[in-house]
C-alpha cells in the first residue's frame, strides 16, 4: 500500500469512529493507578499513537502531565475533541522512529497497536530504540502489539521474514513474543509483567494481541 493508501486508511471517518469509540483497556488503568500512588508529584507521560485518544484522556484524568503523539491527523483532531479543555502538554503529529523529545524524558509510555505497525524488522528496532530513549530509568511502559500465534490466511509475505500485508493493503511486522521480548531487553527494556495473549477481533481481523509491561532498567 502507497504512504498516501495507508493515510487515508488510518484517517477514514469509519477508523477514526471506530478508534474513538474505545474505552481505555482496565488492565493498562490499574497499573497506572499504582504507579501514579507511588510517584512523585510530577509524572511525565505519553501517550505514543494515541488514536482516538482513550489513554490520553485516562493519563489526563490520572493527573499525569500528559504529551500525546499520531502520524495520523484525523486521530490527533479526534484525541483533542475526546480530551476537550483538559491540559495536554503536547499534541502533535510525529512517527515513532523520530521521536519529538529529549533522552529520559518519561516517567511513563503507554503505546497500544503501534510497534508492529512497522514495515520491516529493521523499523521495528528502530521504534523501539526511539521508544527506550524517551523513558527514564525506573520508567514505565505499557503497551500492546500484535503477535505472529495467529496467522490470518489473508496476510500476503513481504520480503522480510517478518512483514506481512493485511487485506486492506497495510504493512505489519509480526513478531513472536520471545523474540519481542528479547529485543525490548537490547534497549534496556526488561519485562516487568505479561498480561496476556489471546485472539481478538479487530476492525482488521482477528488478530493475537499481546499485553505487557516494562520497566526501564
Amino acid at each position: 500500500m502507497s504512504f498516501i493508501q495507508t493515510f487515508q486508511f488510518w484517517n477514514s471517518r469509519k477508523n477514526v469512529q471506530y478508534f474513538k469509540d474505545k474505552p481505555a483497556d482496565p488492565r493498562i488503568e490499574k497499573r497506572l493507578i499504582e504507579f501514579r500512588q507511588n510517584s512523585a508529584t510530577h509524572v511525565e507521560a505519553l501517550d505514543l499513537g494515541c488514536g482516538g485518544g482513550r489513554h490520553t484522556e485516562l493519563l489526563v484524568t490520572l493527573g499525569f502531565s500528559t504529551h500525546a503523539i499520531d502520524l495520523n491527523p484525523q486521530m490527533l483532531r479526534c484525541t483533542k475533541d475526546r480530551v476537550g479543555g483538559n491540559n495536554i502538554i503536547t499534541l502533535k503529529r510525529a512517527s515513532i522512529i523520530k521521536l519529538p523529545f529529549r533522552n529520559n524524558f518519561f516517567d511513563v509510555v503507554v503505546t497500544t497497536g503501534v510497534l508492529h505497525q512497522a514495515k520491516n524488522i529493521t523499523e521495528y528496532q528502530l521504534a523501539i530504540c526511539e521508544l527506550s530513549r524517551v523513558v527514564k530509568q525506573g520508567g514505565l511502559v505499557c503497551l500492546n502489539i500484535f503477535t505472529s500465534a495467529k496467522l490470518d490466511p489473508t496476510y500476503r509475505k513481504n520480503k522480510d521474514v517478518f512483514s506481512f500485508k493485511t487485506k486492506e493493503g497495510l504493512d505489519m511486522t509480526l513478531l513472536n513474543k520471545e523474540l519481542f521480548y528479547n529485543m525490548m531487553s537490547w534497549y534496556g527494556l526488561t519485562l516487568e509483567q505479561e498480561l496476556s495473549e489471546d485472539f481478538v477481533q479487530e476492525n482488521t481481523g482477528e488478530r493475537s494481541v499481546l499485553r505487557c509491561n516494562f520497566i526501564k532498567l
